[in-house]
C-alpha cells in the first residue's frame, strides 16, 4: 500500500514539474518594426498610402508613407507632410 501512495506522489510531482516548465514560457527574442528616425525631406517618387505612429521607446513619433520604393519614415511637423497625408488614403 505504501508503495502505491509513493507512487502517485511521484506521479505528481513529475506532472506538477511539467506543467509548471509549460506555463513560464517566454519569447527568446523580441523584434519591434517602426521608425527609429524620421527624415524631413519631400518624397519624389509615387505615394500610395500613409500610417501614423506614435512614440514608444524606441520608436519616434512619425507618418510612415509607403511608396513603390519601400516605406518612408517622414517627420510629422514638417509642412509638406500634412499636405501629402490629405492626398493618400490611411491604411
Amino acid at each position: 500500500m505504501q508503495a502505491f501512495w509513493k507512487c502517485v506522489i511521484i506521479a505528481a510531482l513529475l506532472v506538477c514539474g511539467t506543467m509548471a516548465q509549460h506555463s513560464f514560457r517566454r519569447p527568446t527574442k523580441v523584434t519591434t518594426s517602426c521608425c527609429e528616425s524620421v527624415s524631413k525631406g519631400r518624397i519624389n517618387f509615387k505615394v500610395t498610402g500613409y500610417k501614423w505612429q506614435n512614440a514608444l521607446d524606441p520608436c519616434v513619433e512619425a507618418v510612415i508613407f509607403y511608396t513603390e520604393k519601400g516605406q518612408v519614415c517622414s517627420d510629422p511637423t514638417a509642412r509638406w507632410v500634412e499636405k501629402k497625408m490629405e492626398e493618400v488614403p490611411e491604411m
